[in-house]
């Protein structure tokens, strides 16, 4: 298992590298965005500084990638740019960290990793409200005003069951309970989110209406 450790601080990335060493897992290194692109080709898992971002966009990849990075530096990366990754804020424990990503009967002889915290639909999900934008893993959807409206609507309050009435009046300004243009508006951005990027993020709640989970 190829492990890409890219990284600007050479102390960290040395003491990295050990510790993937030591757990079997096979290292590779880079500190620059050129180096990296030609790395990740034989990676299976990145760990990538959050400070490469401030010199350009970190390479394609297949497979899961790691942003980790102090909080100050994380503060400075967009809403719709980490949604592509899972974050790994700095300092934490090496330790721990191997724990949630190496399971527990493998820790020797891992044949395969896990990430710290696998991420629900909605984590991968950024709103712009101000432009009326919408993101998933940094790639924009394309919604009209009604539709980024609802799904606004939905986002902003997750965990909690919206009812197709209470939508019907926020969204389009009416109370006729016999119209489905709410449930035509969820199948519009079912089509957009759900369908195009095979997650189940809009939920129907029977007997209420929809809900997106936290």
């Amino acid at each position: 298992m190829n492990v890409l450790i890219a990284a600007k601080d050479p102390v960290f990335s040395r003491m990295m590298s050990l510790e993937c060493a030591e757990r079997g897992l096979d290292v590779l290194t880079a500190d620059t965005l050129t180096e990296m692109e030609t790395v990740m080709r034989r990676a299976h898992l990145a760990m990538v500084d959050a400070s490469f971002l401030q010199e350009g966009e970190i390479p394609s990849f297949p497979f899961d990638i790691i942003l980790f990075g102090y909080p100050e530096d994380i503060a400075n990366i967009s809403a719709c740019e980490l949604t592509k990754y899972y974050v790994v804020t700095m300092p934490f424990l090496v330790e721990d960290f191997f724990a949630t990503l190496l399971p527990e009967s493998e820790t020797k002889h891992p044949r395969e990793l896990r990430l710290p915290k696998r991420k629900g639909p909605a984590e991968s999900l950024a709103l712009d409200a101000e432009n009326r934008l919408a993101f998933y893993k940094g790639e924009k959807i394309s919604l009209t005003q009604k539709e980024f409206a609802l799904l606004q609507l939905l986002f902003e309050n997750r965990g909690l069951p919206i009812s197709r009435e209470f939508a019907l009046a926020e969204i389009f300004g009416e109370s006729e309970t016999k119209t489905n243009v709410v449930d035509v508006y969820i199948n519009y951005l079912r089509a957009k989110i759900d369908n195009k990027f095979g997650i189940r993020l809009i939920q129907t709640v029977r007997g209420c209406g929809y809900t997106i989970s936290k």
